[in-house]
């Protein structure tokens, strides 16, 4: 997905959510979190807040930061295909930034078949250990800053801190 339909879709919601507000009876409050942010923002930035025709307060949170750098640090080739790993600089990302990462990387024709993306190239050094030889500091480091796979050119695999987003096929 692109940044200017994760921006319309976005824009859709907030519209979508506020139809609803002006259509609801209650005096309900109503509060967004997005995180579609093509520049960083800082944890500490105050959320914007709008007054809706009906005179409810809108509260909109942007949260995250696009993946603006990258390295590859190491590349391992079998007969399936080529798989990198890619270091990104440290920062406030979601999962929905690392999916547009892995996606532009796809587009760009950087990788066709496998990544993994880390945010911090001792976790890559780790992570290459087999992993009945790793330390518990080791596991940890992977654990910390291993951020996404991308499988067989087909799903990204979210890992680490964005493990509970699961996994997301590529085109549906």
């Amino acid at each position: 997905m692109t940044a200017t339909r994760l921006i319309r879709y976005g824009a859709l919601c907030a519209f979508l959510a506020l139809l609803l507000a002006a259509c609801d009876g209650d005096a309900a409050e109503l509060t967004t979190t997005s995180s579609l942010v093509s520049t960083p923002t800082s944890a500490g930035e105050a959320p914007t807040t709008s007054v809706t025709p009906g005179g409810e307060a809108t509260t909109t949170s942007l949260i995250g930061q696009a993946v603006g750098d990258s390295e590859i640090v190491a590349r391992e080739s079998d007969t399936a295909g080529e798989t990198l790993y890619i270091v990104v600089p440290p920062g406030a990302y979601t999962d929905v930034d690392i999916e547009n990462f892995v996606l532009d990387l796809i587009e760009d024709d950087v990788v066709a078949f496998g990544a993994e993306i880390f945010d911090d190239a001792a976790a890559v050094d780790a992570y290459r250990t087999p992993e009945a030889e790793r330390t518990e500091e080791q596991s940890d480091l992977v654990d910390r800053h291993h951020f996404a796979s991308l499988e067989n050119g087909t799903t990204i695999q979210f890992r680490g801190p964005f493990e509970s987003s699961g996994s997301y096929v590529i085109g549906s």
